[in-house]
């Protein structure tokens, strides 16, 4: 059905021919009206749609890339220009995010250099979070461009194309964690290491003032008569089975919980 419907793009929206975009892009359509809105004086639309085609058409998303790219002089000596506005914030993120999934290191650090001066990057001790300003003196951060932002930052070669073409759908039968109580506490880490039989899970430094209060949360997908815990390093028995599940109690705080099933 993705690939159908990605042929229809390339004759209707985006024309790619010979690895090149090969004439007008379509930003938006209503075929009900109908109305092309055209999309080839934003950069954004070829970027954003780039990241999006990745993992499952490399070369029409390389063609996509490459023409906004060179659209905003990113291949060139020539030093970024501050990008204005909430597109110009989400160039800049798509494009970091592309150059890391790639292996661009250059490109990503020029980027990322430019992002460090003008996009706000802030540790708010107050709110226990960290985000991104944007230069839009907003009173609350804003979720579009800042989930970008992360997208960038947390991207490694080549995960995007796994995460899409190899999705690990085991998860859905492992052990794992759930009942956590956001924002109090926040989970810096939690996967299932299936060699060791653990569930590692992390725990971040909660919300500001919530340090050393009780809380807890669940594990399910385990045999609570086979199951160890143990936190920071040392054997626990502040847990209980709950309904074929297990409810760990701990504090707010930084802590390493080990679940062994």
């Amino acid at each position: 059905m993705y690939d159908a419907w990605w042929d229809y793009m390339k004759t209707h929206y985006y024309p790619i021919r010979n690895g090149e975009v090969a004439g007008s892009t379509v930003a938006y359509h209503d075929p009900l009206v109908p109305i092309y809105y055209p999309g080839d004086h934003e950069p954004y639309y070829k970027l954003s749609m780039a990241k999006f085609a990745l993992p499952r058409f490399p070369d029409d998303a390389h063609a996509l890339f490459e023409s906004g790219a060179r659209s905003l002089n990113w291949r060139t000596d020539r030093e970024l220009e501050a990008a204005a506005g909430a597109k110009g914030a989400f160039d800049l993120h798509d494009g970091m995010f592309y150059a890391r999934e790639t292996g661009d290191d250059a490109l990503y650090a020029k980027l990322k250099a430019h992002s460090e001066v003008h996009h706000e990057p802030t540790w708010d001790n107050y709110r226990g979070e960290f985000y991104w300003g944007f230069g839009l003196d907003e009173p609350h951060p804003r979720g579009q461009l800042n989930a970008a932002a992360a997208m960038a930052e947390a991207t490694t070669l080549g995960s995007w194309r796994r995460l899409i073409n190899e999705p690990n759908l085991r998860k859905f039968i492992e052990p794992s964690v759930y009942g956590v109580d956001f924002p109090t506490v926040g989970l810096s880490q939690a996967y299932y290491d299936v060699d060791r039989r653990a569930l590692i899970i992390a725990t971040d430094r909660g919300a500001p003032g919530a340090a050393g209060k009780a809380t807890s949360f669940r594990v399910k997908n385990i045999d609570p008569g086979r199951c160890a815990v143990e936190i920071d390093g040392r054997r626990s028995d502040d847990w209980r089975a709950v309904d074929g599940e297990i409810e760990i109690a701990t504090t707010v705080g930084r802590h390493a919980i080990v679940v062994r099933v």
